[in-house]
């Protein structure tokens, strides 16, 4: 239905998503038969809302006039298969200059519809950066396509002194820097992951926390700099 709603139909697309439904449903029999779904099978199934995504928003953006293309990144973002997730940053770089190169991107395609989420072991079994991966990998790929900044949309307007739901009068800081964001998030703040901070803090790319639904609010800057209350004892409770 919302393929038919917004692309008004995409035949190629809905071609994609009936292949991929039914591999899903190989997949899923399979499980059943089993009555045991390995981590292997449940990251593959995790990933096929991230890929159908990006295809879906990178041809609306076509079908508005747009040059515009997706990129799997299973195809470029290798991780060590572990409990702890670890980039292979020099692999990465290696596959994404080589894909960038053969889908001749620079300077002819404007809009590069990225998935989240979803990796590849260095083996290259598919599997996820898991909790918060999504803000990961925008971080992960700021820092790797050199990005001059990296926006998280949220459901929030940025990050608050305290937990609003709990301290109605907490209020929204406008400017952190890296390590007031990495101590709030350490100790149980819940805007924005440490493991998403850590490409962005590593490459000195300013990160913009904002909110989906109010995109009115200004949101909150983390970066090198502390900003206007840099000279307050106390900066949050979390």
């Amino acid at each position: 239905d919302l393929v038919h709603s917004l692309l008004g139909g995409a035949p190629d697309v809905l071609s994609v998503i009936e292949g991929d439904a039914n591999d899903l449903e190989i997949l899923l029999r399979t499980v059943w038969l089993r009555k045991i779904c390995q981590k292997e099978i449940m990251e593959l199934i995790t990933g096929y809302g991230e890929l159908w995504s990006a295809l879906i928003f990178s041809t609306f953006l076509k079908q508005q006039g747009h040059k515009s293309t997706w990129l799997d990144a299973r195809d470029v973002l290798f991780i060590e298969d572990g409990e702890t997730v670890i980039v292979d940053w020099n692999r990465c770089e290696t596959h994404l200059k080589a894909w960038l190169k053969e889908k001749d991107i620079l300077g002819n395609i404007r809009y590069l519809v990225i998935t989240g989420y979803i990796a590849s072991t260095v083996t290259g079994i598919p599997t996820t950066l898991r909790r918060n991966g999504s803000d990961f990998s925008a971080s992960i790929f700021g820092a790797l396509l050199s990005s001059s900044s990296i926006v998280i949309w949220t459901d929030v307007d940025g990050i608050f002194s305290a937990d609003p739901r709990l301290i109605p009068d907490a209020v929204m800081l406008p400017q952190l820097s890296f390590q007031e964001t990495l101590e709030l998030s350490y100790f149980g703040a819940k805007v924005i992951h440490s493991n998403a901070l850590a490409p962005a803090l590593t490459h000195n790319i300013p990160i913009l926390i904002r909110n989906t639904f109010n995109i009115n609010c200004s949101g909150t800057l983390i970066s090198n700099e502390s900003g206007v209350a840099s000279n307050s004892v106390v900066k949050g409770f979390s």
